[in-house]
């Protein structure tokens, strides 16, 4: 049994809801119209006039209440009357517009479900790591990041020709994980061998490292000093884009990094470039499925040395470790010997924090925005990027009707399925600090979402195609509404409707009819006068209907009591 704060579905349009609600509002006015006559009949010798002042309007109602209030004849009860009346007519005329207010669209789907195929053309990038044109979304600040991605599944670059009246549903499904621990390596350094995939992150840059320091400082946490040789007029030591790799059976996908490094010039302290997730999917030629996804994020500071308190500022996780990490890292640094090479070309070195766990690894690289000039170099201040890993191998059988027209396993292109920008909070104009597990939770969440979608999903950067296959349901279009507005409303438009009938019956018309329906029936039980009486209203002049004086003019003492209709 639904509760009260349950919404009940109405297949019905705004446009016959707002005829339910005029009659609503009808019908209790005339409740109201029906008490008012009530009172007139038992409230004294004042009543009827206070019935006669409520058929004038709302104006003509509040300045008879605030001249009556300064009257000393006019009995209390009287007064309180005309207020309540007021009060209660105000609300009878504005309650369907608080009803409303509860009232939202929805839509109801349907029980039975259609599972259709559909293959989308595509635009990819003309380069070795391929994306697809338009597919990078954003997540709300306090959005839920799978739910980001389904409504991306569903739109209108995944389904070119989605129908209205459907609600479209990506078909997911259970998965088995076969791996999600690495032969983990980091610009050639080898960091484990316990794995049963190899991972290999690296910087995109054309800088080679020479020689390195690899410090452990626990059995899942690394630091790792490189050094460098800088080529003629290289102005930065590292690009320190990410891609990673993963190697099985001579299969390989990657995902990289997809924020913008900044441009050249003065930098300040801060964020330089918000959380973005790249995620992709890639299938084995042995049927197993990769799933890559990696939340970068990137910051600088201004000063030649890094500065905990700068990042704790940044960062909501004020205890992480590889901040932590690298603020130590920093103050004992040491360069390491580079042999044979000139010291005038010895770069400031790249110190990296790394820490991995399962099928996750989290990577914070700093180094120095360099410039060389003449054989010279200056280090100007530090640049970093977080980055947050997380991947395995899974299997899942493959869907046949994917299989059939994509002629999958075949040779899989690089590329990044999809780009997920994350959206800072705000507080009071300055922005809040980014927590980086929430940014590992949501990594977490994309990388499984992608395994649940698994073989539903086929991305074709050769072909230029997108395949997924998808449950379809047909929607009905309508409002909803709390159970307890609906209780409530209808029992208000019951009692309304039976008082307002009740009164109609049993009331005599003298106290439910206008102060002019009753004049023109006394007026017609003497002359044959029409239903619409000819008024006489001139300034200074008598009140006349019908040529029988009501009220003298300006100056006139009275009238004979005999010429009174």
């Amino acid at each position: 049994m639904p509760g009260l704060n349950d919404k009940i579905f109405l297949p019905i349009s705004i446009f016959v809801l707002n005829i339910i609600l005029a009659v609503f509002s009808f019908v209790l006015l005339c409740a109201v119209g029906a008490a008012f006559a009530i009172y007139s009949k038992y409230g004294g010798e004042y009543a009827n006039s206070v019935r006669w002042t409520r058929s004038a309007g709302y104006l003509e109602m509040i300045k008879t209440t605030i001249g009556s209030s300064k009257s000393t004849k006019i009995p209390r009860s009287t007064k309180m009357a005309l207020v309540v009346g007021l009060f209660a007519t105000v609300v009878a005329s504005f309650l369907d517009k608080g009803i409303a207010h509860f009232v939202n669209p929805a839509i109801r789907h349907g029980s039975d479900s259609t599972r259709i195929l559909v293959v989308s053309p595509q635009l990819a990038s003309n380069t070795k790591r391929k994306t697809f044109a338009g597919w990078t979304f954003v997540v709300p600040k306090d959005g839920n990041i799978t739910e980001t991605m389904e409504k991306a599944l569903t739109g209108s670059l995944a389904i070119p020709d989605a129908k209205s009246d459907r609600f479209y549903t990506p078909v997911t499904a259970d998965y088995t994980i076969n791996c999600a621990s690495f032969n983990l390596t980091f610009e050639g350094i080898s960091i484990t061998e316990d794995g049963c995939v190899k991972l290999f992150p690296y910087l995109s840059s054309n800088t080679s490292y020479y020689d390195y320091v690899l410090t452990k400082r626990s059995p899942n946490q690394w630091s790792i000093l490189l050094n460098s040789e800088l080529e003629p007029y290289n102005t930065r030591v590292a690009a320190l884009e990410a891609p990673i790799e993963i190697l099985e059976y001579e299969d390989q996908c990657v995902t990289f990094e997809s924020t913008r490094l900044r441009s050249y010039g003065d930098i300040q302290d801060g964020i330089s470039s918000f959380p973005t997730t790249s995620t992709s999917q890639c299938v084995l030629s042995t049927g197993d499925v990769a799933v890559l996804s990696m939340t970068s994020t990137r910051f600088t500071f201004a000063d030649k040395e890094y500065n905990i308190n700068l990042a704790s500022e940044m960062f909501a996780d004020t205890s992480d470790e590889l901040l932590l990490a690298m603020n130590e890292t920093f103050k004992t640094k040491t360069i390491p010997p580079q042999v044979g090479v000139a010291a005038s070309n010895r770069s400031v070195e790249l110190w990296v924090e790394l820490q991995a766990m399962n099928s996750s690894v989290d990577i914070l690289a700093c180094a120095h925005d360099a410039f060389r000039w003449n054989a010279s170099y200056t280090a100007r201040n530090v640049e970093c990027v977080y980055h947050t890993i997380n991947a395995f191998v899974m299997s899942q059988p493959f869907n046949p009707k994917i299989q059939e027209v994509a002629m999958i396993p075949k040779e899989y292109y690089q590329g990044t399925f999809m780009i997920l920008d994350h959206v800072p909070d705000i507080h009071n104009g300055i922005r809040a600090p980014i927590s980086l597990a929430k940014l590992r939770s949501d990594t977490a969440a994309v990388s499984d979402y992608m395994a649940r979608l698994g073989t539903n999903l086929y991305v074709d950067y050769e072909e230029e195609k997108f395949y997924a296959e998808y449950d379809v349901v047909d929607v009905q279009s309508g409002l909803e509404v709390p159970l307890w507005v609906l209780v409530v409303s209808g029992f208000i438009l019951i009692v309304s409707f039976i008082l307002w009938q009740l009164t109609y019956w049993l009331v005599d018309s003298a106290h439910t009819s206008s102060l002019y329906r009753i004049m023109s029936k006394r007026m017609a039980s003497q002359t044959d006068t029409p239903v619409l009486l000819r008024a006489k209203l001139e300034p200074r002049e008598p009140l006349e209907l019908e040529g029988v004086v009501l009220l003298p003019g300006e100056g006139i003492q009275g009238t004979d009591p005999k010429n009174k209709p």
